[in-house]
C-alpha cells in the first residue's frame, strides 16, 4: 500500500493553503490578509490540521484499512465565503477510510466485518490529538502558543459536532460518554 498518493499530497497542500488564508484573513471593516500573521498560521495549520488528519490515517492503518486524505472543494469554497463574513468555517476535506481492509494475502474483506469500535477509534483519533495539543500548548503563554491552543481546541470542538460526516457523529454512536467527555473538554478549552 502506498503511504501517500500524488492526489493526496496535492489535496493536503491545497487544504493547508486554504486554511492559512482563512485564518489569516482580517474581517470587516478591514478586509484582506493579515500578512504579519501568515508565518504564525503556517506553523499553526501545519501542527493542528495535519496532526488531526494524520492521526485518522495512522489509526486506520493500525486496523489495516486503506485511508487517504481527500479534499472537499465545496468545504474550501464555504470556508472562503464565511471568511469574508468573519466566520471560521473549516472543512477543507477529510481522511476517507475505505470500506475494506486488506487481509493476509492482500485481498479485501468487506466493510461489515469492520467493527463500529474500530470506526469510533479512527474518528476519535483526530479530535483527541487536537485536545492533547491544546492542553499541551496551554502550558505556555505567547501569541503563537495561545493561537495553537485555540485552533486545536476549535478543530476538536468543530469535528466533535454530532453531524454526519463529522467525527462526532461516529464517536457518539460508538461511545456517547466518550463523546460527551471530549466535547466538554473542547468547549472548556475554546472558551478559556
Amino acid at each position: 500500500m502506498e503511504t501517500f498518493t500524488k492526489e493526496e499530497i496535492r489535496d493536503i497542500i491545497v487544504s493547508v493553503i486554504a486554511l492559512i488564508i482563512i485564518f489569516s484573513w482580517k474581517p470587516f471593516p478591514r478586509f484582506g490578509l493579515n500578512l504579519d500573521l501568515i508565518p504564525y498560521f503556517i506553523v499553526i495549520i501545519l501542527v493542528a490540521f495535519l496532526l488531526h488528519e494524520m492521526a485518522h490515517k495512522w489509526m486506520a492503518r493500525k486496523f489495516n484499512m486503506a485511508a487517504h486524505y481527500k479534499m472537499w472543494p465545496q468545504g474550501i469554497l464555504f470556508g472562503l465565503i464565511f471568511m469574508i463574513l468573519g466566520l471560521k468555517f473549516v472543512a477543507p476535506g477529510a481522511v476517507v477510510v475505505y470500506p475494506y481492509r486488506f487481509a493476509r494475502w492482500g485481498f479485501r474483506r468487506p466493510y461489515p466485518e469492520i467493527a463500529s469500535g474500530e470506526m469510533g477509534l479512527i474518528a476519535l483519533a483526530g479530535p483527541v490529538t487536537n485536545l492533547f495539543s491544546a492542553l499541551l500548548f496551554s502550558l505556555f503563554d505567547s501569541f503563537l502558543f495561545n493561537q495553537l491552543k485555540f485552533i486545536n481546541a476549535w478543530l476538536a470542538f468543530f469535528n466533535l459536532l454530532p453531524v454526519p460526516p463529522l467525527d462526532g457523529s461516529k464517536v457518539l454512536i460508538w461511545k456517547p460518554w466518550i463523546w460527551g467527555m471530549c466535547i466538554a473538554v473542547a468547549l472548556i478549552l475554546v472558551f478559556i
